[in-house]
């Protein structure tokens, strides 16, 4: 599989809370409400993992991105877009609209690090309640007619609040067998 879509791909989709959807099932739906680091997840069930850096710079985010950052103010915000990867294959697209004063201090110079080791090593941050959403694979420049779930959740720490997006992309072990089951599986041989 490969990922095609060029910086900044956006997630302008409709979100929902997670009581108005239906989620086909239970593994899906663990990942999707899981309110742990994603990031240390991945990379407790690959053997490599890696994190792509798509780009970040200053964006005007989404409409429904701005409805959820109103208590912010004024102020802008950049763009940040990654792939979290597992065994060489994109797993996690991911999305975080950043305030720029958060930008400017707690969050200085990410880089390739990943920015959940920021916000759950930080307990000043304080996580809301996610909202999900479906996207087609297509919107990613993956060929494929596979619908894929994503969630968002807002990390807020004194005045401002900012949006982590992720969208679980084929690969994810989100939509099959685990990753840890298929090492058990291995062993089990």
């Amino acid at each position: 599989m490969s990922f095609n879509a060029t910086f900044p791909v956006g997630l302008a989709v409709d979100w929902q809370a997670p009581s108005g959807i239906t989620i086909p099932n239970a593994q899906l739906k663990n990942w999707l409400l899981d309110t742990g680091s994603l990031t240390e997840r991945v990379q407790s069930l690959s053997n490599h993992f890696s994190l792509e850096l798509i780009g970040q710079r200053t964006q005007i985010p989404h409409d429904n991105e701005l409805s959820l950052l109103h208590n912010n103010g004024n102020t802008s915000y950049q763009a940040r877009e990654i792939l979290l990867c597992g065994d060489h294959q994109p797993w996690v697209f991911a999305r975080s609209i950043i305030p720029q004063a958060f930008v400017d201090s707690e969050l200085s110079d990410l880089g390739r690090e990943p920015l959940g080791k920021r916000l759950f090593n930080d307990t000043r941050f304080i996580r809301s309640e996610f909202q999900l959403c479906t996207a087609a694979a297509s919107h990613f420049g993956i060929n494929s007619n596979q619908v894929l779930w994503g969630r968002r959740s807002l990390f807020t720490l004194d005045n401002y609040s900012m949006i982590v997006a992720e969208v679980f992309l084929p690969h994810s072990p989100a939509y099959g067998q685990s990753a840890t089951s298929e090492k058990e599986s291995e062993q089990q041989l």
